[in-house]
Order: structure tokens, then C-alpha cells, then sequence
């Protein structure tokens, strides 16, 4: 039953719901701006109210799929933290998209664009945008819900093919803590120190060139015996 809800692996529900909810939410926006500016206000002050009822009727099975989805993230772990975000988010844009419902409701039976109710859809279009960009970050930098096989066409499409991914697969593990980038520079950096250590020493200067297996490195050699014994 629970899997039916979120969707399959590949399939997931939230998603496709929360795309709903933010045209809906959207629409409804421009109709009261686009009325408030006397274009067909009637028809806009009507229209602009039955949108945000559409997206706050969608908005409760968008906040329970994304619920499971969230209870699924590790506590700790970044992507958990950006999800806790998003969550609070999206509550503060349906609680405001709530009550542009009710500013905007005497408009409706009015037939006018009430400027409380602009005032309020413009705020809650702006949580849903940030709430939206947050939600964007979760599936596309962190992966969540995301499937990333390389599977026949049928197996892409068809529900129920496919299986989540596990820690350690082809996508980034979200849900586990995530170590800092940092490890991987100091890493790199003990190598560099490594090898600047084990490099061998420069020749100082005026020292002689080891002796070469050719005869010329053998003469060479002979002299400089010659002239340090001339010294002794």
C-alpha cells in the first residue's frame, strides 16, 4: 500500500503531484495580477480562485507522498537537512496560499480582485518558488527518488521493473551522512608531500658525474683518481 503511494522506484509520486499544485498555485497568481490590472477582471477574479482551490485540494496528497519520501532520508545526512527545508517551506506557501483563498473569496462572489488577496498570492508564490527550488536540488544534486540504470525501454516504463537504488550504487548515496569535500584535498595533499619526500637529492654542485658504462666515463673516472691522489 505504502509503495503504492510514493510510486515505484523510477515512478515516483511526488513529483508528478507537486507539478499540479504549482501550476495550479501559478495560474491562480497571474489571473489576480492580470485582473488587478483591469484586464477581464470578473472572469479573472472567478478563475483565480478556483486555481488555488485546485492546488490546495492537490496539496494534500503532494505533502503525504512527500512525507514517505523524507521518512526515508537518514537523519544526519545532508540531503535529510535540505529536505527538512523544503518541507517547512512548502507548509509556510500552502498556509499562505490558505489564506489568499479567504482574502479572495468576497472577490469572487464580487466579481473584483481584492488587493489582500493579491498582496498574499504574490508572497505565497514566492515561498513556492524557493520551496521548489529546494525540492529541485534534492532530486538533481542529491538524487533522491532518482533511478540511474542503464535498462531496456520496457523496464524504464513499465512500473514495477525497476528497484531503488542501494548505498553505494550508481547514484549518489543520500541517504547516508555525507563526509566533508575537504578529506579528499588533504588526501591529495599528504600524497604531494610523499613524493616531494621521496624524490632523491640534487647533485651538489662541482661534485663528479658517476662513470657511464662507455669507455669515455672510464678515462674520465681514471683522471679524477689521478689528480685527487697528485693532491694527497
Amino acid at each position: 500500500m505504502i509503495t503504492l503511494i510514493k510510486g515505484f522506484a523510477g515512478k515516483p509520486s511526488h513529483a508528478p503531484l507537486t507539478d499540479v499544485s504549482i501550476g495550479a498555485y501559478t495560474v491562480g497568481v497571474l489571473m489576480l495580477i492580470v485582473g488587478y490590472l483591469g484586464f477581464e477582471e470578473e472572469a479573472m477574479a472567478k478563475g483565480s480562485l478556483l486555481a488555488i482551490s485546485g492546488g490546495l485540494i492537490v496539496a494534500v496528497p503532494t505533502s503525504l507522498t512527500g512525507l514517505l519520501d523524507w521518512a526515508d532520508l537518514s537523519k544526519g545526512s545532508n540531503a535529510r537537512k535540505l529536505a527538512n527545508y523544503h518541507l517547512v517551506v512548502m507548509l509556510l506557501a500552502t498556509a499562505t496560499f490558505a489564506v489568499t483563498w479567504v482574502l479572495q473569496r468576497p472577490g469572487y462572489l464580487d466579481s473584483e480582485i481584492t488587493l489582500g488577496g493579491l498582496v498574499a498570492g504574490c508572497a505565497a508564490l514566492g515561498l513556492l518558488t524557493l520551496g521548489g527550488t529546494l525540492g529541485g536540488a534534492l532530486a538533481y544534486v542529491y538524487g533522491v527518488r532518482v533511478v540511474k540504470q542503464d535498462v531496456s525501454l520496457a523496464d524504464a516504463l513499465i512500473p514495477g521493473r525497476l528497484e531503488e537504488p542501494k548505498a553505494g550504487g550508481q547514484r549518489t548515496d543520500f541517504s547516508s551522512p555525507a563526509t566533508s569535500a575537504a578529506k579528499p584535498k588533504k588526501q591529495k595533499k599528504a600524497k604531494q608531500q610523499q613524493s616531494y619526500a621521496a624524490a632523491p637529492a640534487a647533485e651538489p654542485v662541482g661534485a663528479a658525474a658517476p662513470a657511464s658504462n662507455g669507455s669515455a666515463g672510464a678515462e674520465s673516472a681514471a683522471e679524477y683518481e689521478a689528480r685527487i691522489s697528485g693532491k694527497r
